[in-house]
């Protein structure tokens, strides 16, 4: 079952937001090493759901190896010590706050968080991750396991685990558009993966696109992001952050009014409607691959 997010569970959240924060501010932990862990988070989950569907089975063993040969070890044991002073956070709640708050600390942006995960044991492999040896037809096979297709996510997403990946050199980068305008200016030393950004037409125009538009990276990124750290949140948890906000933006506009009347009851609808809208997209888009 999907844990309860009441306040007692937000406060939890924050407490470990900040933890977090300190980790990756002190130099204790390095941001692309907690991106790397978020991202491996849902492919591996992701995968193993797919095998479960395609009827495929993973014996214990063979999970606690992954485990212990998991190239995230460092990460995971250090989420662990989270976990143990925060018992009530889910895994994968953790695994996603510490990608939000590693992206926050690469490039500035403020993704935001909704908490909810069901809990999980198993352990993010990094070998679940798309790779630099991949045709354009193999990228998108496997960002389709995780419910993206679409190329400006896909090359987004990318972008952002060349330097999740990019070792020591990744705590002196930034989540940005640099990497595309580099790979755009690259004549040799291209990985199969990257000429596969830049040979496929759809995705050689996104590159082409972030190369020479940073904001349009940014847009992009934050909603390939959120879509995949919100992969398996169940509908309950979105539903109630939802209305919570609604109710925060009901509010300040009830509190802008200083005449109570027609134009309070409008304001308030247009948010109330807002919000169904947004329901309505999401339901609308709901796959059965979705895990809980």
């Amino acid at each position: 079952m999907a844990p309860r997010v009441d306040e007692k569970y937000r406060e939890e959240i924050n407490k470990a937001r900040i933890e977090l924060e300190n980790l990756v501010k002190s130099k204790e932990f390095s941001a692309p090493d907690f991106l790397r862990l978020a991202y491996a988070s849902q492919f591996t989950i992701a995968n193993s759901h797919h095998d479960d569907n395609a009827g495929n089975t993973t014996s214990t063993d063979d999970a606690t190896k992954k485990k212990t040969q998991s190239p995230n070890n460092n990460s995971l044991k250090t989420i662990a010590k989270i976990k143990a002073n925060h018992p009530i956070i889910t895994y994968p709640d953790l695994y996603q706050l510490a990608g939000i708050v590693a992206v926050k600390e690469l490039g500035g942006l403020d993704i935001e968080f909704v908490p909810g995960r069901t809990e999980s044991l198993i352990s993010p492999d990094e070998s679940s991750l798309p790779d630099v040896k991949q045709s354009p037809a193999e990228l998108r096979d496997v960002f389709r396991k995780v419910e993206i297709s679409d190329p400006k996510h896909i090359v987004a997403l990318y972008g952002g685990l060349k330097l999740a990946t990019a070792g020591a050199q990744g705590a002196n980068l930034k989540l940005d558009n640099s990497y595309f305008v580099d790979l755009v200016d690259k004549k040799k030393d291209l990985s199969p993966a990257e000429k596969a950004l830049l040979d496929d037409p759809e995705f050689h125009n996104c590159v082409r696109c972030y190369a020479m538009h940073k904001e349009d990276f940014f847009e992009d990124y934050e909603e390939a992001h959120k879509k995949l750290a919100d992969l398996g949140l169940p509908y309950s948890a979105f539903i109630k952050s939802k209305l919570e906000k609604s109710a925060s933006q009901v509010k300040k506009v009830l509190g802008a009014q200083k005449a109570v009347g027609v134009g309070v009851a409008v304001a308030a609808a247009v948010v109330i409607l807002s919000f169904f809208y947004v329901i309505n997209r999401r339901t609308a888009k709901h796959s059965p691959h979705q895990f809980q």
